[in-house]
């Protein structure tokens, strides 16, 4: 036993003279800690130090913790105010060099680390356009999608949100705005379902899972596997369903039976009938689905009627 003891006793005065070390070198490097900052920034304090931001267990990679774990070296800054050379301003013009400061914390949340290479990111939208500032003015509270958070598909949190979640998606999509008041839409203005509920905003806007599979994280009766197939439904439900909101019922993109034709022919044999010598479809008078019901697939007919 003695012989296990010794070498981990060695190790751990090894690891501990190497974080004292790393301690050191940051203090080179030219960290100043949090007081330094405290003398000429005590309006912001009293709002920070309420933010989980300012807890001792949010550090950089370099161990790092407080203000200097978000805004870089502040040793020259602490000086002489003037020099702001090596400080992540978080100002306007350097959204970028803000949002690498959030990923060194966040870059392990796989939900969050694609942010650079998404839409956002590339358009130059700082985090700050949608989170808060660990220096708001009031106390920052956390917003939770009521949902089911085991639910496969769930979104997750929001966190830190300037406003409401959707709204703040809605200022900058409103052309969405007139969609999500449609007489037949998805419960977002009842606060059911939020936008995040489906869509990623850190990664392109695209949904957690594809399509199909977000669609049917809710919808579950309609995933299958299914003995006769609707080709449609095994690809990608917005090619019938408009997801936002839509006029026609079931969120369809058109109603029916139009929907339907605008990939089904109608041969006489099966729906013509004839009015005095002249034969047309009398299935454009009536919706599709009142013998077609089980169109999201069947197990007992292959023109999956009910």
């Amino acid at each position: 036993m003695r012989t296990l003891i010794i070498p981990l006793m060695t190790t751990a005065l090894v690891v501990a003279g190497t974080a004292a070390a790393g301690d050191g070198a940051d203090r080179a490097a030219g960290y100043a800690g949090s007081e330094a900052c405290r003398d000429c920034h005590a309006d912001l304090f009293p709002h920070f130090e309420r933010n989980v931001h300012a807890g001792s267990l949010v550090r950089t990679r370099a161990g790092v913790a407080g203000c200097e774990s978000c805004h870089g070296p502040a040793a020259a800054h602490a000086e002489d105010p003037s020099q702001l050379g090596g400080l992540i301003t978080f100002a306007a013009g350097k959204e970028g060099e803000g949002a690498r400061a959030c990923l060194t914390c966040h870059r392990d949340n796989q939900t969050v680390s694609p942010f650079l290479r998404a839409t956002h990111g590339r358009s130059g939208l700082a985090c700050t356009a949608c989170h808060a500032s660990p220096h708001a003015p009031a106390p920052v509270q956390l917003v939770r999608a009521r949902v089911n958070s085991q639910r496969e598909g769930a979104p997750v949190v929001g966190r830190h949100l300037k406003g409401d979640r959707d709204e703040l998606c809605l200022s900058c999509h409103p052309q969405l705005r007139g969609s999500l008041a449609m007489p037949f839409r998805h419960p977002v203005a009842e606060g059911a379902i939020s936008c995040s509920s489906c869509h990623n905003p850190h990664l392109n806007g695209a949904t957690y899972a594809s399509t199909r599979n977000q669609c049917l994280s809710c919808h579950e009766d309609k995933r299958g596997p299914w003995a006769f197939e609707h080709a449609p439904v095994a690809e990608d439900c917005t090619s019938c369903h408009e997801p936002h909101g839509s006029v026609a019922p079931s969120l369809l993109r058109t109603a029916e039976p139009f929907l339907c034709l605008s990939c089904h022919v109608l041969p006489d044999d099966r729906h013509g009938q004839e009015i005095g010598g002249t034969r047309f479809s009398r299935a454009i008078y009536q919706r599709c689905t009142t013998c077609h019901g089980a169109v999201h697939g069947s197990h007992g007919d292959r023109h999956l009627k009910k």
